[in-house]
């Protein structure tokens, strides 16, 4: 076929492999036999399970070493793999993997090569059924219609050697750039911790000593919070036309107060707080079926947007709201989102500051807000301590329970501990931080475009080169891949459809 590299074939997958059948065999026939089974889950971590046949529930196929699969369930991942060397166990395959079992003049890894690139996925992408995911698959037709280019057996093993050694280099890239990664998630975790623990503004402070230590703008932050508790209760008593009961103010209720016999100590001029004593703590929107009435609708955030330290707005859905709900649940720049469960213990208390960019907007129950009561007290300061490692950890404290399970409530929030610097030391100690994160996360970014985006299309490119002849050199004496492509069809029965057309070379 024109474009071919000299002496290469291309040929339709149903015609080398189309009748190389493997029998279906039931493991669960043989419950006390342990089979090496090729499931597609098993696929991500490059080892086939290995189960009694008990635990088997469905059929399966056999295969034998060499043979190589190719997954027909959502061909976008293009999974393809090749069965390992025989074992003293049964070795089958989920009936979700093509069985290209092994023919002679085309090299497996070859195949698994040429299956995995570009222009195969394509193929195989264009030809599917079902609705997407999981439930998408590659009809049969299609696969058997696929075209791979076939070189001469020669070349094709020193292709392989080549994209071999090349995918090793760049898997060693990759380990250096998730290394990396690495390093730059232990240098922000230290950032934070110097942070929090003053550190990182130690000569900073000793330069410009506070007009009001961390304790006092506590005192004047509860002062505060008592004043808004009483013009709420003098409005509530005004709407509703009543006089303020006798001793009204008795009834304020203190905020709870942190264990400080538990914590460690702070730089002199911090103190220890409790988020309920410097911040208004709420929960959110409930989501029932009701809401569909309600005339007004307003964007909510919900867990899927919530991050650490990020929030995502990719994905931001419509929820009906009461105008009683509006004052409690609407968002202002600068509050706090806490994630309030979730089912692995990491990722329980993430927490991100809004910062208005949809306005205006909600957020759903499992989210609890967290509003600092004073300006005098910056947002970020505390979300920095909710990062931290040692905030991580105090988090995580309050949401454990005895019986195993991790979920945090409004009232573990409000217990949650949190230093309180001067002002003026939170407001440097943030600006500092920022800058610090800003560049690591700048780093990040080109670490994770490497790994993600330029290393995959590096294997493509490499993939791409191979299969057009162009990745090492040809030898002339090489048998022509057309000669090759004859002795197989010779093998076949004489049903074969047509085969490729060699070029540079004719048939002996």
């Amino acid at each position: 076929m024109r474009g071919l590299p000299v002496g290469w074939v291309e040929v339709e997958l149903g015609e080398v492999f189309g009748r190389r059948r493997g029998s279906a065999l039931v493991p669960a026939k043989q419950p006390d036999r342990r089979f090496e089974l090729y499931s597609v889950p098993a696929f991500r971590t490059g080892e086939p399970e290995r189960p009694l046949g008990a635990e088997i529930g469905s059929s399966k196929q056999a295969v034998s070493h060499r043979t190589v699969l190719l997954c027909r369930i959502n061909p976008r991942i293009n999974r393809v793999w090749i069965v390992g060397p025989r074992t003293d166990d049964p070795q089958i395959a989920s009936t979700e993997w093509i069985a290209l079992r092994e023919a002679d003049g085309i090299a497996p890894r070859f195949l698994m090569y040429a299956l995995r690139g570009p222009a195969v996925r394509r193929h195989l992408t264009s030809s599917v059924s079902g609705v997407g995911g999981s439930l998408m698959r590659v009809r049969m037709a299609a696969v058997w219609r696929t075209k791979v280019p076939v070189a001469p057996l020669s070349e094709q093993h020193r292709i392989v050697v080549k994209i071999d050694d090349l995918f090793a280099k760049l898997d060693d890239g990759i380990a250096a750039l998730k290394r990396a990664q690495a390093n730059l998630e232990r240098y922000r975790a230290s950032v934070l911790t110097a942070a929090v623990e003053g550190r990182l503004t130690e000569q900073w402070r000793k330069r410009n000593p506070p007009e009001e230590t961390g304790e006092a703008l506590l005192k004047r932050i509860l002062a505060e919070r008592r004043k808004r508790w009483e013009k709420d209760q003098l409005a509530t008593f005004a709407a509703k036309r009543r006089k303020p009961p006798k001793n009204w103010k008795k009834k304020y209720k203190e905020p709870v107060e942190p264990d400080k016999a538990k914590l460690p100590e702070l730089p002199d001029g911090w103190c220890w707080a409790t988020v309920d004593q410097v911040a208004e703590v709420t929960g959110g929107l409930t989501k029932n079926p009701k809401r569909r009435g309600l005339p007004i609708k307003f964007p909510y955030l919900r867990v899927a947007n919530v991050y650490a330290d990020e929030i995502r707005l990719d994905d931001v859905r419509m929820i009906g709201v009461s105008e009683s709900e509006l004052r409690r649940v609407l968002l202002r720049p600068g509050d706090l989102l806490v994630v309030e469960g979730n089912g692995s213990a990491e990722q329980i208390g993430r927490v991100a500051e809004w910062s208005g960019d949809v306005e205006p907007c909600c957020h759903q129950n499992h989210l609890i807000k967290v509003r600092c009561m004073s300006s005098s007290y910056l947002s970020r300061w505390p979300l920095l301590w909710l990062l931290s490692p040692a905030g991580r950890e105090a988090v995580l404290d309050k949401a454990s329970s005895t019986s195993g399970l991790h979920t945090l409530s409004l009232s573990k929030v409000r217990a949650i501990p949190l230093p309180v610097a001067p002002i003026a030391e939170q407001t440097e100690a943030v600006r500092v931080t920022d800058c610090l994160l800003d560049a690591a996360q700048v780093a990040r970014q080109q670490v994770e475009a490497e790994t993600v985006i330029r290393a995959p299309a590096l294997r493509q490119s490499i993939l791409k080169r191979a299969f057009e002849g162009r990745l090492v050199p040809r030898d002339p004496n090489d048998e022509p891949a057309c000669i090759l492509f004859e002795r197989i069809c010779a093998e076949q029965t004489a049903t074969v459809g047509r085969h490729g057309v060699c070029v540079g070379a004719s048939p002996s």
